[in-house]
């Protein structure tokens, strides 16, 4: 089954520092790889190829109140920032017949690696921070939400991963 993007070009440009002149051809590849490296290990292998089917199929209108504040409100924002996270490391190169050419800009000055480092890690950050609520969300709605924890009963699957990225451990 091909999973449909989760999200669209225009909930990135509206949401993020990405502006409106990004070729969505540029874009939406890094989209595809963030819902399955991150989004897929955030939900599950169920519940992913649930609201996947949903897509498809065009009835995220019909589903319950619990699901359509998951999609709008949780998924998309985490997302939005994880596909920013794939998306930033390349932002400055094109790839051509001929290899890898460094963009020039007319109207200003090629960020420098160290000021691209910091951008992918606040952008990591705002994806880190909406996943934890995502989790949450989904833990406290697991009984509207059934298909987070249930199994395929194979090795294929990929369970949900929730553990908390912001907890440090404890400080005796």
């Amino acid at each position: 089954m091909a999973t449909p993007l989760f999200i669209s070009r225009n909930d990135i440009i509206k949401t993020t520092p990405l502006q409106g002149a990004i070729d969505a051809d540029a874009l939406l590849p890094f989209v595809a790889t963030a819902q399955v490296k991150y989004l897929k290990n955030l939900l599950g292998t169920v519940l992913y190829d649930y609201l996947g089917e949903q897509i498809l199929a065009g009835t995220v209108d019909d589903l319950s109140v619990y699901y359509q504040d998951l999609l709008a409100d949780h998924i998309k924002p985490t997302l939005v920032w994880y596909a920013c996270v794939e998306y930033i490391p390349f932002s400055s190169v094109q790839f051509k017949s001929n290899g890898a050419v460094k963009q020039k800009s007319e109207q200003g000055d090629a960020p420098t690696k160290a000021e691209l480092d910091y951008l992918l890690q606040k952008a990591q950050e705002n994806g880190d921070y909406y996943a934890l609520r995502l989790q949450n969300y989904l833990i406290a709605y697991i009984n509207e939400i059934p298909q987070y924890l249930e199994s395929v009963g194979n090795q294929t699957q990929i369970y949900p991963d929730q553990t908390n990225q912001y907890f440090g451990g404890i400080q005796l």
